[in-house]
């Protein structure tokens, strides 16, 4: 039966996904566009998938579909444009990789976080890591900028203190990012594994967390710059790292 009313229960629920605090209660999310939810019955998280009528006999081989109607679609979409193309998909609790770790404490803006993971998918950082006040993983505006990177990498919170002092244990190196004038050379931790952490777009890295810090990195700039982008400094040193290895 077409879903043609936004006010439906199941429409309801799914808008609800878009919340923080109902994805981390519920284990799910919502996302929008054919090549993510083309990826997510890929990677077998999609668990509901709604489309318009146009796109109802591309997916007719899943096994929960359910059609809508064009304002049905609208009332989903954060865009102003939408392919009509919904899936909601469970959160998945995955192992952490034999990998490097991006680390990122209080980060607030989508389109950052969502460039980072971006950036740790092409550089080999593979566990994304972030501290419990930072965006969801899960927001909208997240995901459109991870491109789908998302599916593949470990994305977790976490009380950063105790999980940095946890990596120390196991001879993992943590590199901060502290505006201050020492800084080591990347050439220091060639071939050993390392934790990447980066701070919240206007105060930096949180004070008990820089002081667990083994090596501060700084990108190196135009003396006339006063800082570079929390994604563009994190997605600089990931390459360096990456290229060196």
């Amino acid at each position: 039966m077409k879903i043609t009313s936004v006010n439906n229960n199941l429409i309801e629920e799914v808008l609800s996904y878009k919340e923080t605090k109902v994805q981390k209660e519920k284990g799910k999310y919502i996302i929008e566009g054919l090549k993510m939810v083309d990826l997510a019955i890929q990677k077998k998280v999609a668990e509901i998938i709604l489309v318009e009528t146009r796109h109802l006999d591309k997916y007719k081989d899943f096994s929960n579909v359910v059609e809508i109607s064009d304002n049905v679609s609208n009332k989903l979409t954060d865009l102003k444009t939408t392919q009509g193309v919904f899936a909601v998909c469970k959160i998945e609790e995955k192992e952490d990789f034999d990998s490097n770790y991006l680390i990122l404490d209080n980060v607030q803006d989508p389109g950052n976080l969502g460039t980072l993971i971006r950036s740790a998918f092409a550089f080999g950082f593979k566990n994304v890591i972030c501290s419990k006040d930072s965006v969801s993983f899960y927001n909208p505006k997240v995901l459109r900028a991870t491109q789908s990177n998302h599916f593949d990498l470990n994305l977790r919170n976490e009380d950063l203190k105790s999980f940095i002092n946890n990596l120390k244990q196991s001879n993992i190196i943590i590199l901060g990012t502290l505006l201050r004038e020492e800084s080591n050379s990347l050439e220091e931790v060639k071939g050993k594994k390392v934790a990447l952490i980066l701070g919240n777009e206007g105060k930096g890295i949180s004070q008990e967390v820089s002081e667990i810090i083994d090596k501060n990195i700084k990108v190196k700039t135009n003396p006339d710059l006063e800082s570079l982008n929390v994604s563009i400094a994190g997605s600089i040193i990931m390459n360096n790292i990456f290229s060196m290895n």
